[in-house]
């Protein structure tokens, strides 16, 4: 193998190289927005909710508890109704409340 061929394959390792730094950085670039996103819907709940005005410990505090019986197949499934009822715009306790 010439030098010159050695020289080619060289330049077109780097060029993939680049490449998939290139890829690299855009998969960060859509990961980081894709929790941007997530992080924004979950803000919404928080207003959905009516709980923006509550202090940032209470807040806290009640998620944490909430956190604490996520394994309770009933409680999920009661969490997961009425939550879908606040979507649909029924009559949920959200709605009642105002």
């Amino acid at each position: 193998m010439t030098q010159i061929d050695l020289i080619g394959k060289r330049k077109k390792l780097e060029q993939r190289k680049n490449r998939v730094r290139q890829l690299d950085a855009l998969l960060k670039i859509q990961e980081r927005k894709q929790r941007t996103r997530h992080l924004i819907e979950l803000g919404g709940l928080v207003s959905k909710a009516k709980l923006e005005n509550w202090n940032t410990n209470a807040l806290l505090g009640g998620l944490l508890s909430l956190k604490e019986k996520e394994h309770d197949p009933t409680q999920m499934n009661t969490w997961s109704h009425k939550g879908g009822v606040a979507f649909s715009g029924g009559n949920s306790q959200m709605s009642k409340s105002k």
